[in-house]
């Protein structure tokens, strides 16, 4: 039917202003924000006629086809002034009536907003964040030398035994020594390091561990000659790297990890001592490729995890945390099964798994403010809340831990082009959370205690203090949101 002067009219606000000028305006919901107009006038006439519609909201008059434009049907002649969505149709005219579109408009509105509020927790959307909510100068991370070592005269042994628990060098001498057929020699602290040389040597070459001990040349290629390197026989070898051990006997008497459970603690406490990390943290997960027997043997590695993604999935699997700014390891933490885990420190508090064995990795620094990046395993909401409880920051990647994060509202969200984004921020327990997602093939969703929205190029270039200005913000405060 034809549209009269005078009538009432809607459009999208895309076509009304363009996409980039309607996003600029109404941000994330101009996709969806609708415009409410009157028909000044008509040109044309049949199939070429034109509506010229007047949009009070924007002060915008365009002409526009019959097709782009839905008619807002009235029982009585009405007003010029258009009828903006958050006005009630009785307040604006005793006889206007929505049509079918404009009703399940709002229908649709009201359930978008219930997507808000998510177990408790309400979520609101917003046009970016600007302000770091993590006020703290990012700074590097070093070695804790001490006095023992001449700067100028380290060598690659001696950040080895720096990293290493070399406190326990002895005891394994003597823990090993215990474990030597009888009538051998006792295993010297020197004696360990060339096993321990050795096996690093082995990971570097293609031949048979026998043949390392070899004097013999062969044409371009030295002899190996292991025995002269190392100052070891290779029946001394192979002997000590049979009874090598790292606990006392009696330990592994219903501990079935034992055997390397002292090492492994013996490492993350050496890591606390001599290294101090960066202001960026990475926890993952980590496989140690084992082709020996598995927990179905008595003398197996207890627990064998299999990961097919991984390039060499069969083996120990260890959650671990990382410094970001050297990529040095600083915890390790053995997954000893199931029912283990579950028993663990913070599972009673927090009684998530991936919680809980995050705040475990970083509690060295508890209270640093240091900020915490991680993937799907460990990433939620609680994760992002209890670390803040401890006084540290977290990133994550959000997949399955939806509870209390706002995944379907996000998930209705239509993307117009790969790149969009949108932004929401809540606060629990009066900490500060964002929930971030952007368009790509799979949807990425992030959950976030710090950081900002704003382009790379903004915190490094003049342009953001322009942005800044823009959003109202004080430039004494990008200090807050920059590059160190």
């Amino acid at each position: 039917m034809p549209l009269l002067v005078g009538d009432r009219v809607s459009c999208s606000a895309d076509k009304v202003l363009g996409k980039k000028p309607a996003k600029q305006r109404f941000g994330r919901l101009s996709a969806t924000k609708e415009l409410y107009g009157v028909v000044q006038e008509t040109q044309g006439t049949g199939r070429s006629v034109k509506y010229i519609v007047h949009f009070s909201e924007v002060a915008v008059s365009k002409a526009f086809s019959s097709r782009s434009l839905k008619h807002q049907a009235t029982d009585e002649a009405s007003s010029d002034a258009p009828i903006p969505p958050s006005i009630s149709v009785e307040a604006a005219s005793p006889t206007l009536t929505l049509s079918a579109e404009q009703q399940e408009q709002e229908v649709d509105n009201t359930l978008n907003a219930n997507l808000l509020h998510c177990n408790g927790i309400e979520w609101k959307v917003v046009e970016g964040v600007v302000e770091d909510w993590r006020c703290m100068p990012k700074f590097g991370a070093h070695i804790l030398w001490g006095n023992d070592v001449d700067e100028a005269r380290r060598t690659p042994l001696d950040y080895w035994m720096m990293s290493f628990p070399s406190q326990m060098l002895a005891d394994i001498s003597i823990w090993t020594s215990n474990c030597l057929p009888q009538g051998s020699a006792n295993a010297k602290e020197d004696e360990v390091l060339a096993v321990f040389g050795a096996l690093y040597s082995l990971t570097r070459t293609s031949e048979g561990r026998r043949d390392l001990w070899s004097t013999t040349e062969d044409g371009l290629f030295p002899a190996p000659r292991f025995g002269e390197r190392y100052s070891l026989t290779r029946d001394r070898f192979e002997i000590l790297l049979r009874c090598l051990s790292f606990c006392p006997a009696h330990e592994a008497i219903g501990d079935k990890w034992a055997p390397v459970r002292r090492l492994i603690e013996g490492f993350n406490q050496r890591r606390v001592e001599k290294l101090y990390p960066g202001w960026q943290l990475c926890v993952d997960e980590s496989v140690s490729s084992w082709r020996g027997k598995d927990g179905n043997c008595s003398d197996g590695m207890p627990h064998v995890t299999r990961i097919d993604r991984k390039p060499k999935g069969v083996g120990c699997e260890l959650k671990d945390c990382a410094d970001a700014d050297t990529k040095v390891m600083l915890q390790l933490e053995i997954q000893e099964g199931a029912e283990v885990m579950v028993s663990k420190e913070y599972m009673a508090e927090y009684k998530l798994v991936g919680t809980a064995q995050l705040l475990r990795l970083t509690k060295p620094w508890h209270g640093s403010g240091r900020a915490v990046s991680a993937d799907s395993a460990f990433a939620s909401v609680a994760t992002a809340v209890a670390c803040r409880k401890n006084g540290i920051h977290f990133t994550g990647l959000v997949k399955t831990a939806t509870r209390m994060y706002p995944k379907k509202y996000i998930d209705e969200v239509e993307f117009q082009e790969l790149g969009d984004d949108i932004t929401l921020t809540s606060s629990m327990e009066g900490h500060n959370i964002m929930a971030h997602a952007w368009g790509d093939k799979v949807r990425k969703c992030f959950v976030s205690t710090h950081s900002t929205t704003l382009p790379e190029n903004l915190l490094t270039s003049g342009d953001g203090e322009r942005y800044l200005m823009k959003m109202g913000m004080k430039l004494d405060r990008l200090k807050c949101i920059t590059k160190p």
